[in-house]
């Protein structure tokens, strides 16, 4: 049987623990939005959500709030506060998100 890939996998080498070699894909994170939204107070926020991390950024502050969920489903707050130094805008955001969650997964690689 041939191995199924999934669209955007990128292979890599795994080595196992007696030394073989196996040719495995690592499945893309996934990722939504970023979408320009309107809180119930009335202020302007973009989210957007990678690796299930989803950033919430009000117009006009320079710290954000992180959440694990997606962005039309529920959400558990993970982090406030947390700043970012970027213009207000959708690519702000996700260039942001991007590189923060790949510093935070990095802390659970050996």
């Amino acid at each position: 049987m041939r191995p199924v890939v999934v669209p955007g996998g990128v292979p890599e080498t795994f080595t196992d623990s007696k030394g073989r070699e196996h040719l495995v894909y690592r499945a893309p994170l996934p990722s939504e939005g970023p979408v320009e939204a309107v809180t119930r107070s009335g202020r302007r926020v973009w989210l957007y959500m990678f690796a299930h991390f989803v950033f919430s950024w009000e117009e006009n502050t320079h710290r954000l709030t992180i959440a694990h969920g997606t962005i039309q489903g529920p959400r558990m707050l993970l982090w406030q506060g947390i700043p970012i130094d970027e213009h207000w805008s959708a690519g702000g955001l996700s260039r942001f998100g991007r590189a923060w969650v790949g510093e935070h997964l990095a802390k659970f690689r050996a």
